[in-house]
């Protein structure tokens, strides 16, 4: 079911109580199995009662779930499949959330940050979670080190994650009585609390705003531009009247302006090699569309970012498609929101 009010915010929901409890997880698994590999702790469970409430506030999602016990994974062939580059932000406010290799248990109000374009490997008990689907491009360039948060805990007891987590849950209780331009106009703050709850201070990013307002616009140009043969650091910093070195600075955090804009035409591949309307297309073509003259080193670094070979990423795109049995009609549209967040 998904509402449309007029100004209002768009809200999309599954609900799989009432159902069999196998017929339940299929449904869910249809749904969340795009981006995730799920187990349940039960071979046929009885009843698996899920309710999952989205809200889309333009470049971001707002979700509420409440899931039963299962083991969820999001592996490297996950991550080649659906090509998202998104923070999820998630605020546990009932059960447990704990780690199948490493990494810490969330307990009720603890925060987890997870890197969408980073495998993970979790399971958790019966939990109500509320949390926030970002792009890397709105909160990376806010964080010291966006690249090393696979799976990052925030502790209930810190300050700065409690403040967070009142805001978010404050945030969420007015959604449905707020028109959707009200709540694109908290996002900024929300955004800036969310990074200065992960960098563990407010520092100069969160206060000043002025290097960080740079960096948003030279990030932005840079996405707009990705395809564009001659966008080196040289022309990006005459665009924007800087010299080399206050722009090396801008991007420190990000290992230099030129990894920057690498690693994006590397993400930037793999949404391409896991587009079916793409299919057609060589490889070698879509690489060197993003400035890849030498096919072996393309190869080399695309394995290095993604974890797996272009070839790999496009069959296994391939085959995600192939294996689910709804069509995007039949899903919930925020099914469809997540997907267009690439």
């Amino acid at each position: 079911m998904t509402e449309h009010p007029v100004n209002g915010i768009p809200h999309s929901i599954l609900d799989t109580r009432g159902l069999p409890g196998k017929q339940a997880f299929a449904l869910w698994q249809e749904h969340i199995s795009r981006y995730y590999d799920l187990r349940t702790q039960k071979e046929h469970p009885h009843a698996f009662n899920v309710r999952a409430d989205f809200w889309h506030l333009g470049n971001v999602l707002f979700a509420d779930f409440r899931v039963p016990p299962q083991d969820w994974s999001r592996s490297r062939a996950c991550i080649g499949r659906d090509g998202l580059d998104l923070f999820m932000i998630q605020v546990l406010t009932t059960g447990w959330n704990g780690p199948r290799d490493s990494g810490g248990t969330a307990r009720p109000g603890d925060i987890l940050v997870c890197d969408m374009a980073q495998p993970t490997n979790r399971r958790g008990g019966d939990n109500h979670a509320l949390t926030l689907f970002l792009p890397r491009n709105l909160l990376g360039p806010r964080l010291k080190a966006p690249d090393e948060h696979p799976l990052r805990l925030l502790p209930a007891h810190d300050p700065l994650a409690a403040l967070l987590r009142d805001h978010l849950l404050g945030f969420h209780a007015r959604l449905s009585g707020m028109l959707l331009g009200q709540a694109q106009a908290v996002i900024p703050a929300t955004v800036q609390l969310i990074a200065a709850a992960i960098n563990g201070a407010v520092g100069e990013e969160q206060a000043g705003g002025i290097r960080l307002a740079m960096t948003d616009r030279i990030c932005s140009y840079i996405n707009a531009h990705i395809l564009d043969p001659n966008l080196t650091p040289e022309s990006i910093a005459g665009r924007f009247g800087m010299t080399r070195r206050n722009l090396s600075y801008l991007f420190e955090s990000y290992g230099g302006v030129a990894a920057y804009v690498r690693r994006k035409r590397l993400s930037s591949i793999r949404v391409a090699l896991s587009d079916p309307a793409r299919k057609g297309q060589s490889i070698e073509a879509i690489a060197e569309a993003h400035g890849f003259k030498h096919y072996r080193s393309f190869a080399l670094a695309f394995h290095k970012h993604i974890g797996l070979t272009p070839r790999e990423v496009r069959a296994r795109s391939l085959e995600g498609k192939a294996l689910s049995s709804m069509s995007c009609d039949d899903l919930a549209e925020w099914a469809q929101w997540l997907e267009f967040m690439k």
